[in-house]
């Protein structure tokens, strides 16, 4: 019977997935796929990214698909549906662990059940997981975290916790505050109240968690020793007083505006909703310490952010930042397990229940739009390559070779207007990062990039402001365009 539930649990939650990621399914391009076509999936993993920033699976699995070495959009597909797999074993983990404290006993219960577990994992941050060629190793850290947890806390199999955690750190360390907030809540429920038991329980995965995280540190900084290369510029351009001080300017737009992946004021509305229903239940049920552990998952949640707060700006990488998506379902979950009735539902258990449903509905629908925006940054790339690519045919037609190109973004105040906020910060193009990489990678042309474009060329040779977006002129073998958005 439990298996049966399993494979219905995981058709349900895969097929699901699918469908509100099919922009994604179909093929996406993150800035990581560019630069693997230019440099070769084994040159990236050994040379550029994973082994240097201590992903050893990543930098496995991709030197083996780089001896294949097939088409780029083949290895995304593939990689998003394991990913989704992978993921859909974690919603399946999340709902028993929901099963354990609250009986499940008709399908409204179930449905509920359901809802919460879906939108613990594919919260409306997974997005930024997904985009990813490699997220299926990001979901596996994920998947490996929650059994961790389970095993050490529920199980009290310590030692197969602690390896799974290492494992878990091992395939991405930006997971780590899903493992420190997902813990905490587990130990609430198997708990009720912080206590010395509490602590007793949770100490074993604080210690796994921190030897884990040293583990990792040792990794980065041991493997370019021994390899004879340098860090990234990901780990040795970070200055934690610049990150802190970056990341308190933006968390306004965290805490408002979701990474423009959630409609705005949404997420703290929600939160401070949940959090004032439980505190009401708490008074008028006598039950305070039910409202200081629903505060408590709503702080662990946020707080566990603080590990990423010195290392990196987070607004500029919203998957490290999951347990934000993730703290509306954990008070939900909580409040579900410890204080609901459904036989006999109140006032307030209704509007938990209505919660629920309009978050879930939500979250689907922000995914479904958050991908798309994505992927109409791809377009846009991909648009922008081909006008340059059509100028370069025309001159070859009158017998001029270009082998060179500049690009010089115009300054003016009226920038992007009429893309919207999401779409703008996944274009590489809108964001004034275009490279040759860029061009190579969608229309097959190797161009060398000069770095001469100057501002007194520019007076030279362009107006500004000017009505086209793109200008160009070609001196020898050199392309300049002139970029007026």
């Amino acid at each position: 019977m439990k298996q049966k539930k399993n494979v219905i649990l995981f058709i349900v939650s895969a097929i699901l997935s699918v469908i509100i990621l099919c922009f994604f399914v179909t093929g996406y391009y993150s800035i990581d796929a560019y630069r693997i076509e230019s440099q070769g999936y084994i040159d990236y993993a050994t040379k550029d990214a994973y082994i240097r920033d201590g992903r050893l699976f990543s930098a496995l699995i991709f030197v083996l698909i780089g001896l294949i070495n097939p088409e780029m959009i083949i290895v995304y597909i593939i990689n998003i549906m394991i990913a989704i797999m992978i993921l859909s074993v974690c919603v399946i983990q999340i709902y028993h662990l929901i099963e354990r404290y609250k009986r499940l006993e008709n399908i409204k219960s179930r449905i509920i059940a359901f809802m919460l577990s879906y939108t613990y994992i594919f919260n409306f941050l997974i997005v930024d997981v997904l985009k990813f060629i490699d997220s299926f190793v990001i979901a596996t850290s994920i998947l490996l975290f929650i059994i961790a947890i389970k095993k050490i806390i529920i199980e009290k199999k310590n030692k197969m916790g602690f390896l799974l955690t290492i494992l878990g750190v091992i395939c991405y360390q930006g997971t780590i505050p899903v493992y420190i907030a997902t813990a905490i809540l587990i130990t609430l429920l198997e708990n009720k109240k912080i206590n010395k038991e509490y602590f007793k329980r949770i100490m074993p995965c604080a210690i796994s968690i921190f030897v884990a995280g040293l583990l990792s540190v040792a990794i980065v900084n041991l493997v370019p020793i021994i390899t004879q290369m340098e860090m990234t510029d990901r780990i040795t351009g970070v200055d934690p007083k610049e990150c802190i001080q970056g990341n308190l300017k933006d968390m306004d737009k965290i805490i408002f505006y979701s990474f423009y992946m959630f409609p705005s004021y949404a997420w703290i509305g929600i939160c401070l909703l949940i959090i004032c229903i439980s505190i009401v239940i708490g008074i008028r049920e006598k039950k305070i310490q039910f409202s200081i552990n629903v505060l408590i998952i709503f702080m662990s949640f946020v707080g566990a952010l603080l590990v990423m707060i010195p290392i990196q700006l987070l607004l500029e990488v919203a998957r490290v930042c999951l347990v934000l998506g993730q703290v509306i379902s954990a008070m939900l979950i909580y409040i579900y397990c410890t204080n609901f009735e459904e036989k006999k539902m109140n006032v307030y258990q209704k509007i938990i229940v209505v919660i629920i449903a309009i978050y879930f509905i939500t979250t689907v629908s922000s995914i479904i739009h958050s991908t798309y925006e994505y992927k109409v940054g791809n377009l846009i790339d991909k648009a922008f390559s081909e006008k340059i690519e059509n100028e370069i045919v025309n001159l070859e037609k009158k017998g001029i070779e270009i082998h060179k190109i500049g690009i010089r973004y115009a300054v003016n105040d009226k920038k992007n207007i009429e893309y919207g906020k999401l779409v703008f910060e996944q274009s590489i193009y809108l964001k004034g990062l275009y490279s040759v990489i860029l061009h190579e990678y969608y229309t097959g042309r190797t161009l060398i990039s000069v770095q001469d474009f100057t501002e007194e060329l520019e007076r030279t040779y362009f107006e500004n402001p000017s009505d086209k977006e793109l200008q160009f002129k070609n001196i020898d073998d050199v392309l300049y365009v002139l970029v007026d958005l």
